[in-house]
């Protein structure tokens, strides 16, 4: 509120007449004089150790006079000294702004773009010092580090020599010197002197034990010598200089675990937890641990302990609550939460208890309840980040992208940096169609998990959808850069190699993956291995492989299966029968196996036997949708539609929730025209799973080609928004079609164009890109491109060929 806005109280005459005075007095004083004042009161602050106050007196001198040299290097200077460099930068590039030639101010950009790597500033302003005082003992040492990083960058090995001799004499003169230690520890690394850079660490630490990257320098170099005990002290004397950093916390259990010295991992958590200052996060890591290394029980008996000895036990409850939950305790965690939240008194955490009950409730299926009680915490809190989340997923799912992402831009300014709010916001933009913001969320959330491997996996999908396979290819390596083990992130990358044909990438990575040592990875290796000879047709050798790892012991059913389609493709049919055979007499029940012979039978052409397998094998499970699949394909190539439908029908009344069959039969119907009998079935799946990117094309297609009524569209259009920016020419033709039936001719034009192009036998593909060429007049590609749809379509009775018919006779010759 500024002063003239301010209630005047009542005072004694004598009282204003001094107020008076001192206003007036105070104006006689020119700004410049305030200033000055203003910088003495601040160095005699600094001086007496109150460098909060100083530094205010200091802003005060930049208000009245901001070309104030002195006060503005000597804030920069507190200000790097409270190690708050970016705001000493910005001051020191103020004073060069200001007076471009203050050497002061030129070291000290340098010196800390140099400490940042920030390679371009440290070159700009280290040199500009340089031709300023290139005998002071600071120009020279940073002059030394860019001459040395120069000649390290171009391999110039002798051009090394003379910054390093200056760097040593240098540390000799001044030992806390960071930049010149920096020099010589580099140098003694890459001439293999490790010892000796150890020491230099170790000195330089015993100066300022602050120096993270030197304390992680010596950690890397006594476990690459093998230093087993140095690594456990290094890591031990770090935990104790940054108790507050958990990064170094998380290195030092992992090395415990690591070392399977699970006790003193343990040990050391439980000290965490037992300080007079403990957090409750602080005791919670504890039952975390417990938990991943004992097992659920162990970390309940925990959190009983905690429960009972402490007041505040809301959150240790919620816990047990979620443990009981995912031991498949659902009722007893739901009636837990209950509790809590009914003896909870309005606050944010029973805002969150109201969450995780949401959560649970909407896992049990009990969606309404969930949405109640999401709707409360953000009626009570706009901003709860996890009751947003919750919505926004809602919002996503009923196809409003818009309301979502509204949304989770509230949770985002109140997490930032929140990666479960980045990656929605991504998924809200994916499905609004905007792929290019929705790619820069999920690249964020790369980058602000460190490329972990689920954020990297997320976004790699997300560009090979796009065919971005290059791009995929570098956020998967630079994943794997982070977890060089990471078993997915080395499948995946297998994948995008397979396809780029990169064979000898796949040899590394299948080396790679045996080189973990465990069954898992193991069997991956096999399965990329075979793949490879199989996309090369190595045929022969991936028998050869195969018989080699199930002579060597390999037992799987999966392995004598690959085996057995190796055989197949190498024509070798008879071996294929014969090792088939000899499987089946040893399991004679297995259904992979007995799969397998009712698919040799077919190549045999004995239609009578493989039915035969497969309906026994739908049988015994309906749930067998490879063999439902077959056999419907069986039936269909002998025209019995009746048999295959009943069998269709009886499937998805076995499972009624089943994907594959609800599939099949809504392109069943559709083949025989029940439009509306697909749509139904469309519509239940997408309620199941809106994210079916095949059930969401299905059904928008389908709408959007068999109903004529407004909100068919528009619902056609929310779905199908998604696709917007596609190549895959179905997809085109869907967007394609809905941009036509909504007006939008130009860009229904530039979907079903190349849509057409690819779909050249689909009569409603061609048929669409004729209407619009109708709508835009040019008759002459309409004609040509309906006649062409009206022949593929031959008999078939598709409406939208009548249609065209009609057309056509309207349409004027030309």
């Amino acid at each position: 509120m500024l002063l003239k806005d301010r209630p005047v109280p009542r005072t004694r005459f004598l009282s204003k007449l001094i107020l008076i005075s001192v206003l007036f007095l105070a104006g006689c004083k020119t700004s410049e004089e305030r200033a000055e004042g203003y910088f003495q009161s601040g160095l005699t602050l600094l001086e007496a150790g109150d460098v909060d106050r100083a530094l205010v007196e200091l802003r005060n001198v930049f208000a009245l006079n901001p070309r104030h040299k002195a006060a503005r290097l000597v804030y920069a200077d507190a200000q790097r000294d409270r190690g708050l460099l970016t705001d000493a930068y910005g001051q020191y590039l103020a004073v060069l702004d200001q007076y471009p030639d203050t050497p002061e101010a030129l070291i000290a950009l340098s010196e800390i773009a140099i400490l940042a790597n920030s390679w371009d500033d440290a070159e700009i302003h280290g040199r500009a010092a340089a031709d300023l005082l290139p005998a002071d003992p600071r120009v020279k040492v940073i002059t030394a580090m860019l001459d040395y990083r120069a000649a390290v960058m171009t391999e110039d090995v002798a051009a090394t020599a003379a910054p390093v001799a200056t760097a040593r004499q240098a540390l000799l003169d001044d030992p806390a010197s960071v930049i010149a230690r920096k020099i010589v520890i580099d140098h003694d690394i890459n001439a293999g002197d490790i010892p000796e850079a150890i020491a230099l660490i170790k000195d330089g630490l015993a100066l300022d034990p602050d120096q993270l990257d030197m304390h992680v320098i010596r950690l890397g170099l006594l476990d690459s010598s093998g230093d087993t005990a140095g690594v456990q002290a290094a890591l031990e004397e770090m935990s104790v200089q940054f108790p507050e950093n958990l990064q170094v916390r998380e290195m030092l259990i992992t090395w415990y675990v690591e070392q399977d010295n699970l006790s003193a991992a343990e040990a050391y958590l439980r000290r965490l937890a037992s300080a007079p200052d403990a957090t409750i996060d602080q005791k919670i890591t504890v039952v975390d641990f417990l938990s991943q290394t004992q097992g659920p029980d162990a970390a309940k008996l925990e959190l009983e302990k905690l429960i009972a000895s402490e007041e505040d036990n809301g959150r240790y409850r919620v816990l047990r609550a979620t443990i009981l939950f995912t031991q498949g305790q659902r009722d007893a965690a739901i009636t837990e939460m209950e509790a809590i939240v009914a003896g909870a008194v309005t606050s944010d955490q029973a805002r969150d208890s109201k969450i995780v009950l949401a959560q649970m409730l909407e896992a049990n299926g009990d969606n309404a309840r969930a949405r109640a009680y999401v709707s409360e915490v953000i009626a009570e809190d706009p901003g709860h980040v996890e009751a947003l989340k919750m919505s926004a997923q809602w919002l996503i799912a009923a196809d409003t992208p818009d309301e979502a992402i509204l949304a989770l831009r509230q949770a985002l300014a109140q997490a930032p940096r929140d990666i479960g709010v980045i990656t929605l916001l991504g998924q809200a933009y994916e499905r609004s169609g905007d792929h290019d913001l929705a790619g820069q969320q999920y690249a964020m959330a790369v980058d602000i998990s460190n490329q972990r491997a689920e954020e990297s996996l997320r976004y790699a999908k997300f560009l090979l959808a796009r065919d971005r396979v290059d791009a995929a290819d570098a956020v998967l390596a630079n994943a794997l850069t982070v977890a060089p083990q990471d078993v997915q992130l080395l499948v995946s990358m297998a994948e995008i190699q397979l396809s780029k044909s990169e064979w000898n990438r796949v040899t590394r990575i299948i080396r790679q993956l045996r080189a973990l040592g465990t069954e898992s990875a193991n069997g991956l290796a096999a399965a990329v291995e075979v793949e490879l000879l199989n996309r090369q047709q190595r045929f022969e050798e991936t028998m050869v492989l195969l018989e080699g790892m199930i002579a060597n012991g390999e037992t799987s059913i999966a392995a004598k299966a690959q085996l057995i389609e190796a055989q197949v493709r190498a024509n070798h049919l008879d071996e294929a029968r014969e090792f088939l055979a000899t499987q089946l007499a040893a399991t004679p029940d297995d259904p992979t196996l007995r799969f397998l012979q009712a698919g040799l039978f077919v190549l045999a052409g004995d239609a009578d036997a493989a039915e035969a397998g497969y309906r026994a094998l739908i049988a015994e499970a309906p749930e067998n949708q490879e063999a439902l699949q077959a056999l419907y394909a069986l039936l269909a190539t002998q025209n019995r539609f009746d048999e295959a439908d009943k069998i269709l029908d009886a499937a998805i009344e076995a499972n009624p929730n089943a994907t594959t069959p609800r599939l099949m039969k809504a392109a069943r119907l559709e083949i025989i025209g029940d439009f509306e009998g697909a749509i139904a079935i469309y519509e239940s799946l997408y309620a199941q799973d809106s994210g079916n990117l095949v059930v969401a094309n299905n059904l928008a297609s389908m709408l959007a080609s068999h109903r004529e009524d407004s909100a068919s569209i528009a619902s056609a259009y929310a779905i199908a928004a998604r696709l917007r920016g596609t190549e895959v020419p179905e997809f085109q033709d869907t967007i394609g079609w809905i941009s036509y039936r909504r007006g939008n001719y130009e860009e229904a034009l530039s979907y079903l164009e190349p849509a057409a192009g690819n779909l050249t036998n689909d009569a409603l593909t061609q048929y669409h890109l004729g209407m619009t060429y109708l709508s835009l007049e040019r008759h002459a590609a309409a004609r040509e491109t309906l006649t062409r749809a009206i022949a593929l379509g031959g008999d078939s009775g598709l409406p939208q060929l009548e249609n065209a018919r009609r057309v056509l006779a309207e349409l004027p010759s030309e």
